[in-house]
């Protein structure tokens, strides 16, 4: 999660899902933090809310923000990967689901070369 196209994939999604293993509860808040500003993301992407002339910018001040929660999840040796998975339900055929996955750099020193998150 390091550019504004994958913020906008996943604050499109229907549904998110964090996924941490191994990482201390010190970084609860942080992890909040990041959750919040995705939470505001698929509000503001919502077709619900009015959009007016200055939307682009608003936009990108919005995946600045994000991207700066991520930053700061990785300046405290976190990795934060993100995609988005096609999640079909019965009434729902185009309900997709982001699936971010945060983990320790010391831990899982490779996540970031990782090119697919595998989900069960």
């Amino acid at each position: 999660m390091k550019t504004h196209p994958a913020v906008r994939e996943a604050a499109r999604s229907h549904a998110y899902l964090i996924h941490r293993p191994g990482v201390p509860a010190a970084y609860d808040a942080d992890i909040e933090a990041l959750q919040e500003w995705l939470d505001l993301g698929a509000f503001m992407l919502a077709d619900i809310v009015h959009r007016g002339p200055g939307e682009e910018n608003g936009r990108r001040e919005l995946y600045d923000r994000i991207l700066g929660s991520v930053a700061e999840l990785e300046r405290h040796g976190l990795t934060v990967l993100s995609g988005v998975m096609a999640a079909p339900q019965d009434a729902m055929p185009d309900w997709k689901v982001a699936v971010i996955s945060i983990t320790p750099k010391s831990a899982d020193p490779g996540a970031v070369k990782r090119r697919h998150i595998m989900v069960d």
